[in-house]
């Protein structure tokens, strides 16, 4: 694992969309319980995806943008969690957030020089970020073989992946969903996917909107806290 000496704690505040921040409106997370919303999304190598299609898998889905300062350790994090699971029945996709004129290109140019081999999205919509209540980066999001969410994980900090390496395995031998709750804006069972555009669209929904969250009685911030690459001092 590539884990620089310095260790250094950064807490950004960013607003991953000005457009949704007008709105007054507060994402939450999608919690350990819920029943993961199915989307359909184009790799960087024009693949279609679907959570749909993976189910039965233990999915990963890892949000992140490249310009955090370690994004390319965090990814080689990423890598060595699918090399270590994939043959045992997980699925990994990271969702870049990259937007404006350069943002696809600095993704493809961040994941060439880096050699990543797992499955890129991108959504400079947020189109899946919002459906996921995605408010912070990295934002890691663990569906169990039964397609619900088993664990939420945010930030980055030394240690991660054995963390995450436990959490993977346990949704890996998990036998019996835990009490589930219907996330908004996630398809009826039973629901056919609608098809893939260019980008990522939510399967369930003809157009991209963000899903209405449930109140959790807890005060969130005005704005998406951004816990880029927490780390730890020695």
């Amino acid at each position: 694992m590539r884990v620089p000496a310095l260790l250094l704690a950064t807490m950004l505040m960013l607003t991953l969309s000005p457009a949704w921040a007008q709105t007054g409106e507060t994402r939450v997370p999608l919690t350990a319980g819920t029943v993961a919303p199915d989307f359909i999304a184009t790799t960087l190598e024009a693949a279609t995806v679907s959570l749909a299609e993976m189910h039965g898998k233990a999915v990963v889905l890892n949000f992140f943008i490249t310009w955090y300062r370690d994004a390319a350790e965090h990814l080689h994090m990423m890598e060595d969690l699918n090399s270590a699971f994939g043959e045992q029945g997980m699925r990994l996709v990271s969702v870049s957030l990259d937007a404006g004129e350069r943002g696809l290109e600095d993704v493809r140019t961040l994941i060439r020089d880096e050699e990543i081999a797992h499955p890129i999205v991108s959504d400079p919509q947020q189109v899946v970020a919002a459906l996921y209540g995605v408010r912070a980066l990295p934002a890691i999001f663990i569906i169990g073989r039964d397609g619900v969410i088993a664990h939420y994980h945010e930030g980055y900090t030394e240690g991660d992946d054995e963390r995450l390496g436990a959490l993977i395995a346990a949704a890996l031998a998990a036998e019996s969903p835990p009490e589930t709750v219907v996330a908004a804006g996630a398809p009826a069972e039973g629901t056919a996917p609608t098809e893939p555009t260019a980008g990522v669209e939510p399967a369930a929904e003809p157009e991209p909107t963000p899903a209405a969250q449930p109140s959790t009685g807890v005060e969130e911030p005005s704005e998406p806290v951004c816990k880029c690459f927490r780390r730890e001092e020695r």
